[in-house]
């Protein structure tokens, strides 16, 4: 390990775990300075470093800090810094594995509806932050030559997300957006979530149907439209899953979610 890297681990250590022992070992890089002894400019340090990760966890997920309350949110905010360290350049992805956390925490975990809050909010960012693509006119499927129609694939917008969760949590962000109380969690019912950015760059969800959840991630996993119209067969008769997938197809090319045909 060169010198640098041995002083780039030793200064990690101590910012993750600021004990006397890891302050020990940093103090010889550095010097009194501008009125401040070395051990006061560590702990400056290493307190700016966790409050601007603080600053991301309130600002990724402020819905999640209003459902929480200030107490409950510090509670979750230190028990997170102190799980999880960041191995990105970027603080985007820091709290990628916040949803993770609050499922396998021994407190947080007892509460199924903060995890679909924060995986709701992390899927925000993932719709917003995607790379753009080309999206197919809404008049594309009169081009579509009657012989491809059982094989065609759909390749949907990179933007586009799928979700489930198991409580109402999106009708709690939805609350909490427009300052109205949330409601009571609901728990145990399986609820479906689309979400994507528009074409003016605006993120927009809308909830599905089961056999809409179930249609369109058959297309994301590359199955093609003879698969997809097999696979609705229990929830719609032979006659009317073709006209069921065809109005599917439409309204997605009306959103403007659909990339290319293939």
């Amino acid at each position: 390990m060169s010198e640098l890297e041995r002083l780039q681990d030793t200064m990690m250590r101590y910012l993750l775990q600021p004990d006397a022992d890891n302050e020990a070992d940093c103090l010889q890089w550095v010097d009194d300075q501008h009125g401040l002894a070395a051990p006061q400019r560590l702990h400056i340090y290493a307190n700016a470093y966790k409050a601007r990760l603080r600053e991301v966890i309130d600002t990724d997920h402020e819905m999640l800090g209003l459902y929480l309350g200030d107490e409950l949110f510090e509670q979750m905010v230190s028990g997170y810094l102190a799980a999880y360290q960041s191995p990105y350049t970027s603080l985007r992805q820091y709290c990628d594995r916040l949803p993770e956390f609050l499922r396998q925490d021994s407190f947080f975990s007892q509460y199924p509806i903060l995890s679909d809050l924060a995986g709701f909010e992390r899927r925000l960012f993932d719709a917003f932050d995607a790379a753009e693509s080309d999206r197919v006119p809404v008049n594309a499927l009169e081009g579509i030559a009657a012989n491809h129609w059982p094989i065609l694939k759909v390749r949907f917008h990179p933007s586009v997300q799928l979700c489930q969760f198991q409580s109402n949590a999106v009708e709690s962000w939805q609350a909490l957006k427009h300052n109205q109380e949330p409601p009571a969690p609901r728990l145990g019912e399986s609820r479906y979530w689309l979400l994507w950015r528009n074409q003016e760059r605006v993120t927009e969800f809308s909830s599905l149907q089961y056999w809409q959840y179930r249609l369109m991630a058959g297309f994301l996993n590359g199955d093609d439209l003879s698969q997809q119209c097999e696979l609705l067969l229990d929830t719609f008769d032979e006659n009317e899953t073709p006209g069921q997938v065809f109005a599917a197809l439409q309204a997605w090319l009306e959103m403007g979610i659909i990339s290319h045909f293939s």
